[in-house]
C-alpha cells in the first residue's frame, strides 16, 4: 500500500512520525526498516525543504505527479496561524486526488486544510477538542466531533493528532495485513495497547476520575456542543446506551449527573472567556449555551459565588 504525505507548512512532525513508523514496523519482517508491505512518499517541489512547526526541516522524497501513483494521499497540518496551508502545486494535487476517488486522509489539524479546500464537505471529521469550536466555526458543512482518536468516512480519513496518528495508521495494517502486524507495531513503539476509533480522545481535568470510556466520550460530546446544546437522551443514543444506564455510569464513577457535568462544562468554558478575552458577556452567556445574559449571571451567580462581571474584574 502507497502513501504520499504532504506536509503543510509548520507542519507538526510527530504525528507525521508515528504514522510512517507504524507502517514501517508493521510492514518489515523483523526490525530491519525495510519497506515491505507499506511504501511512503514525502511529496512535494524539488530541492525545497518544508520546515516543521518544531525546527525540523525535509526535503521532499518524490515530486509532485499523478495521485494516482499512491493508495492513499495523507495531508500533515500544522500551525494554526494562517500559513498551514498547501502550496499552490500542492493544493492542485490534492484536488486532482479527491476527484479521481484516492482516498484523503488528515493528520492533527489537516482536517483544516482539507475542509479549507471543500474536501470535507458533508464527511464526518475527527477534530481535536483543542479545536473544534473554532473548526465548527469556519467549516459548517463537516460534520465535525471531537469525541474519538480519529475517525473513517468513506474515503476520507481524519484523526486528532499526536499519538492518535499512530492509531489511525494500525487502523490500516488491520485492514489490508492483520491485527497481530499491527500490534507488533504497537509493541514496538512501546504503546500500552492499539486504541480503535471508538476510543474517546484524552481532554481537560475537570473530571479527572472520569476513566471509562462511556463517561470521557460522555464529557468529549458535551464539550464539543457548548453553545448548541446535546440532550443528555442525544449523547447516550451515540454512546448506544440508554440514559439511565448514562445515569447509573456518572453516578458510580465522578459522582454527579450528567446534567451536572454539562453545566459545570459550560461554566468552564464561560470563566476561560471572561478571563482571557473581551467579549461582551451577552456573546459569552450565547457561546456558553445560555439563552439571555441574565440566566448567565443567574447561573453563574449561584455556582460561582459571584457575578461574571465581578469576576472579570478581579
Amino acid at each position: 500500500m502507497r502513501f504520499g504525505f504532504l506536509l503543510a507548512r509548520n507542519f507538526t512532525l510527530s504525528p507525521m512520525s508515528l504514522f510512517i513508523d507504524t507502517l514501517r514496523l508493521a510492514g518489515d519482517d523483523g526490525d530491519r526498516s525495510r519497506r515491505g508491505r507499506f511504501d511512503w512518499q514525502i511529496i512535494g517541489e524539488r530541492g525545497l525543504p518544508i520546515r516543521s512547526s518544531c525546527g525540523v526541516e525535509l526535503l521532499p522524497t518524490k515530486q509532485i505527479t499523478d495521485p494516482q501513483d499512491y493508495d492513499n494521499i495523507v495531508v500533515v497540518g500544522g500551525l494554526l496561524n494562517g500559513t498551514q496551508y498547501l502550496s499552490g502545486e500542492k493544493e492542485a494535487f490534492v484536488r486532482r486526488a479527491s476527484q479521481r476517488d484516492v482516498p484523503l486522509t488528515a493528520l492533527c489539524t489537516g482536517s483544516f486544510v482539507l475542509a479549507h479546500y471543500g474536501l470535507l464537505d458533508n464527511y464526518r471529521a475527527c477534530v481535536s477538542w483543542f479545536h473544534i469550536k473554532e473548526f465548527r466555526h469556519a467549516f459548517p458543512h463537516v460534520r465535525a466531533h471531537a469525541d474519538t482518536l480519529f475517525s473513517i468516512d468513506g474515503n476520507r480519513a481524519t484523526c486528532a493528532g499526536g499519538a492518535g496518528a499512530a492509531d489511525l495508521a494500525s487502523y490500516f495494517v488491520s485492514k489490508h495485513v492483520d491485527n497481530k502486524a499491527a500490534e507488533k507495531a504497537s509493541k514496538i513503539l512501546v504503546l500500552d495497547r492499539i486504541r480503535t476509533g471508538r476510543d474517546a480522545q484524552p481532554n481537560g481535568a475537570l473530571f479527572p476520575k472520569a476513566t471509562s470510556r462511556h463517561i470521557r466520550r460522555a464529557l468529549l460530546l458535551m464539550e464539543s456542543n457548548l453553545q448548541e446544546k446535546i440532550t443528555v437522551t442525544e449523547v447516550a443514543s451515540k454512546l448506544g446506551i440508554s440514559r439511565r444506564q448514562l445515569e447509573r455510569l456518572f453516578a458510580t464513577e465522578i459522582q454527579i449527573s450528567p446534567m451536572a457535568a454539562y453545566l459545570a462544562l459550560r461554566l468552564q468554558y464561560a470563566k476561560t472567556l471572561l478571563g482571557t478575552s473581551d467579549l461582551q458577556i451577552g456573546e459569552i452567556a450565547y457561546r456558553c449555551g445560555f439563552p439571555n445574559p441574565g440566566h448567565f449571571s443567574r447561573v453563574y451567580r449561584q455556582h460561582a459565588g459571584g457575578t461574571p462581571t465581578a469576576f472579570r474584574k478581579s
